[in-house]
């Protein structure tokens, strides 16, 4: 092999431009050039190129290979590098090596996209006489004559086929000729005037250049512009950068792509931990808190209780719910685990303190609203997708930055993200550092949070985790006061969305993963209490009931991200589907038609057992003509005991004055207030700030006035659903059925549409006619003709206090299967307390543009020359971060499973490219004391 000696592969277009350009840089390489027109057939592109090279590189004439193509059609993705490195331009196709690179091209086609190019190498090899051009026509790199057509085929057929291959003609309104200078000639730019002026045509002649083929004749390194591909590399197509990369050829190593699991020995000699044999679980509900003390050991319930949720002070329903319990087994317990919605109800509703958003998008730049928040900043620092960092950051803009926001936005948490920052957090890390030393105050950074790559998603992830910081820190700080108060001296774990468990001290730090931390609990008790793997869970609450699957024994996870309250996130949170039906929900009576929630109202029992009502109902006893089209007015308010502080409207004073007295319905307080709607009442902030409590008709009243369930006033329910009755003109028992049938057939309609969802959007079956006919077939029963049958493959699981009254009845309709498990109505709080802590952590390797192998996920492009080095550090340094993590979310498990995904592309001749591997590894282990104490401390 000669040193230093190059070859050229190229389309024959190029010749003029690459023998001038290499003659200027004082050489003369060995050139092969391919026939023009090959990139309209990608996979001949693709065997000629890769034959030649191989040819080549068998002769061992040259020390690189120069490869005169772009991704050409994609026909160069899977070429491979033998034992000579390749060069190869990273541009769309041979028009940017003429203009001088993609940005002039961009440039181009951003002003015509519709351009016909010419140069001088194109002319060379593609062009006809002008007089002829009617007569000529290419289809791919096939040269077709009009007038052979026509002798073997017809006239006809001629003009059918030059008509069809003419149509090109239309895609174009520029002909541009690119002078590159590399050969002159005034019938190069003649044949474009002319060529333009037959078809219709704008002309304009380009300056082009030769600064992209003079790095590619002399790169010995990749950079933005050349790909320089390493013995035993293959070139494939980056989508993410959409560009070309070089990638090793897979030798040697596992034959399949999903490796088999490896279990990590502990790092200490034992995972064992003192075991935790009393438990209490408490699950904070959208309506009822629950709280069961549970007998880890003998795997079984001891005491539980149910109470209000207090939603204006969750502790409230909490020592409620507790002071229930008896306070022998409350002495005995030696680890709480909370669940809880503060997390989700505090984003929907826009609660938290204010944070500001430091973002280091790519390029440097983010265009207007494409993060619509604020207060929000760009600032310096930019990596490229591999981790590879482009640009520093400035510590000095950093400090002015933070202080700005702080004293002008009063801003009182960061967060930050950077383009790749999940790749290498090292900038997040740096920037992280500066704002606690600058300010003092709490930053999140979006890697902390999610390893997943758009960074948009992860700024978002990390404001709402900030936001909602001193929310979840009071409730957590409350909770282990009432405890105390209560003589329970036991360590706090909170649910995570995914329905694992961490440390009290990791939710304060990250409460955005408690969301939907209560439903996720719901579909973990019911997986405890069942033993089942693979299951359809219904949680029937007083508000909603909520839908979600067990799959392999695992809670059915979200893969993109929690979606809550509009905004995305990155949290990997229970797949839920809910829908606004619960025991308490609303039962109204419009112009004779029954409607079913979604709203939530105390029961009317309820408030029968806990306020003086005999004034009340009489009242609307008294006056039913007033509500023959409407029940709203039959709806009740009284006072929750709520101190939030609130400057009172006169009116609203009015409204307060007259509830300290007694609950009143709203048709009552319409005559007392002397207005005509209740809109006019002004009780839209009361009951937002849950200072008054709405009561009305609910399926728990409906149940308790036929005696299928007693709790509360079953006295109060029966005089408001007779009342009910009379306006409805049945009688009591019969409204009954009716109002109860409709809540199995709107439950088993919404399994139904759970188990669609995993295809398609359920809800459109709402707007379609053929759909509403099955659906109602299928809950009927069948019809006279035909009956149409659901067979659900998984059984389905009821928990919540209501189910067992719904769920077996839409079995029934519905042939499936059903399991009420005992002590389903507080499977939240039991699988808050025997759920396990689950830590992952997932690193990858992947190859360098520069040859060997970088690993994403750690600060610092870290960069091995050898997979095997890369492969090993991974494995070793996944096992310290998830052996860490797992500390600080409250386990002493040490045994760490690893497993590895490869993924690999297959080239035109079935060699395997080497894209990357991931490596994950899980660590999953009860909750432990000395853990929690450590983590507390």
């Amino acid at each position: 092999m000669e040193k230093n000696k190059i070859c050229v592969i190229a389309c024959a277009v190029l010749a003029i431009d690459i023998e001038h350009t290499a003659a200027r840089l004082g050489f003369t390489p060995e050139t092969q050039y391919l026939p023009a027109g090959l990139h309209s057939r990608p996979h001949l592109l693709r065997e000629k190129l890769q034959a030649a090279i191989d040819e080549v590189s068998a002769a061992g004439r040259c020390s690189r290979i120069v490869v005169g193509y772009g991704v050409c059609g994609r026909g160069t993705v899977g070429i491979q590098a033998r034992g000579i490195p390749l060069s190869i331009a990273r541009v769309h196709d041979c028009i940017a090596l003429f203009l001088g690179g993609d940005a002039e091209y961009r440039r181009q086609f951003k002003k015509y996209p519709g351009t016909y190019y010419l140069s001088a190498g194109w002319y060379e090899e593609k062009t006809e006489p002008l007089s002829q051009r009617d007569n000529i026509a290419y289809y791919g790199d096939q040269r077709l004559n009009f007038d052979e057509i026509e002798k073997k085929y017809g006239a006809e057929a001629a003009r059918e086929t030059f008509r069809f291959l003419g149509t090109w003609k239309k895609n174009y309104q520029r002909a541009a000729f690119i002078e590159t200078g590399a050969k002159k000639s005034a019938k190069y730019e003649k044949y474009a005037r002319d060529m333009a002026r037959a078809y219709g045509w704008k002309y304009e002649k380009i300056t082009g250049r030769h600064d992209l083929i003079r790095a590619l004749l002399t790169a010995d390194h990749t950079t933005d512009e050349i790909l320089v591909v390493p013995p035993g590399h293959g070139i494939e197509f980056d989508a993410i950068r959409a560009t070309l990369s070089a990638n090793p050829v897979w030798r040697s190593r596992e034959t399949s792509e999903k490796a088999p699991v490896e279990i990590h020995p502990p790092a200490t000699q034992s995972d064992a931990a003192p075991q935790i044999t009393f438990g209490l679980g408490i699950d904070a509900g959208g309506t009822y808190t629950d709280a069961v003390v549970y007998d880890l050991q003998q795997d079984r319930t001891i005491a539980k209780s149910k109470a209000l949720t207090t939603k204006w002070d969750f502790t409230r329903g909490i020592h409620a719910a507790l002071r229930r319990l008896p306070k022998k087994a409350l002495a005995a317990v030696e680890m709480v685990s909370l669940s809880t919605t503060l997390a989700t109800n505090a984003i929907v509703e826009g609660e938290g303190q204010k944070v500001g958003m430091i973002l280091m998008p790519p390029y440097g730049r983010l265009d207007p609203g494409e993060i619509d928040y604020e207060p929000k900043a760009v600032i310096a620092g930019q990596l490229e997708i591999s981790g590879v960092e482009i640009k520093p950051i400035d510590p000095r803009e950093v400090e002015h930055t933070v202080r700005r926001m702080k004293e002008h936005d009063e801003v009182r948490a960061f967060a930050v993200s950077g383009y790749a920052g999940s790749i290498n957090p090292m900038h997040e890390l740096a920037v992280k550092r500066m704002i606690r030393d600058t300010t003092g105050l709490f930053v999140t950074c979006g890697h902390e949070l999610s390893h997943t790559l758009n960074f948009k998603t992860r700024a978002r992830t990390a404001m709402l985790n900030a936001r909602i910081i001193p929310k979840l820190g009071k409730l957590l700080n409350d909770v282990e006061k009432v405890l105390s108060e209560l003589g329970i001296a036991a360590p706090l774990m909170v649910v995570k969305g995914d329905g694992s468990l961490m440390s009290a001290e990791m939710a304060g730090e990250r409460p955005v993963e408690t969301i939907l931390s209560g439903p996720a609990a719901s579909v973990a008790g019911a997986r405890h209490l069942t033993g089942l793997k693979d299951a359809l869970v219904v949680d029937m609450g007083g508000t909603t009931t909520d839908t979600a699957l067990l799959k392999k024994g695992q809670v059915s996870l979200c893969d993109t991200g929690s979606d809550v309250g509009g905004h995305k996130t990155h949290v990997k949170a229970l797949d839920i589907r809910t829908a606004g039906l619960g025991g308490d929900s609303l039962v109204q009576l419009e112009k004779g038609r029954f409607f079913l929630g979604p709203r939530r109202v105390a029961p009317i029992a309820w408030l029968g057992a806990n306020f003086p009502v005999e004034e009340t109902l009489a009242y609307l006893e008294h006056h039913p003509d007033r509500f023959a089209f409407s029940t709203s007015g039959t709806q009740v308010l009284a006072l929750t005991g709520s101190t939030d502080a609130l400057t009172a409207t006169p009116r609203e004073q009015a409204v307060l004055s007259l509830l300290r007295q007694r609950p009143y319905a709203i048709d009552e307080l319409i005559q007392q207030m002397d207005v005509y709607f209740e809109r006019s009442l002004g009780i839209e902030r009361l009951e937002e700030q849950f200072i008054v409590q709405r009561c009305g008709l609910t399926l728990t009243d409906i149940l308790h006035a036929v005696d299928r369930f007693r709790r509360w006033d079953a006295a109060a329910a029966m005089r408001m659903g007779r009342l009910y009755a009379l306006l409805f003109k049945k009688d009591l028992s019969q409204m009954a059925e009716i109002i109860l049938d409709k809540a199995v057939e709107r439950l088993s309609l919404e399994l139904l549409k759970r188990q669609l969802q995993e295809d398609t959007d359920p809800d459109v079956m709402e707007n379609c006619g053929v759909c509403r006919v099955m659906v109602d077939n299928i809950l009927s029963g069948g019809g006279k003709n035909y009956a149409v049958h659901f067979d659900f493959k998984k059984p389905v699981v009821g928990i919540g206090a209501p189910i067992h009254l719904f769920l077996p009845q839409c079995g029934e309709r519905m042939g499936f299967q059903t399991l009420l498990p005992e002590n389903a109505d507080v499977a939240n709080a039991i699988g808050a307390i025997t759920s396990d802590v689950v830590v992952n952590r997932q690193l990858r390797i992947h190859p360098s543009q520069e040859g060997g192998f970088l690993i994403e996920g750690i600060a610092g492009a870290v960069r091995f020359d050898s997979f095997e080095a890369a492969d090993e550090y991974a494995r070793r340094e996944v096992v310290r971060i998830v052996r860490h993590s797992a500390r600080s979310a409250g386990t002493g498990a040490n045994t760490v499973e690893i497993r590895t995904e490869d993924n690999l592309t297959t080239t035109a001749d079935g060699q395997k490219l080497f894209m990357g591997r991931t490596v994950y590894a899980t660590i999953k282990g009860r909750p432990s004391l000395s853990q929690m104490s450590t983590a507390s401390a």
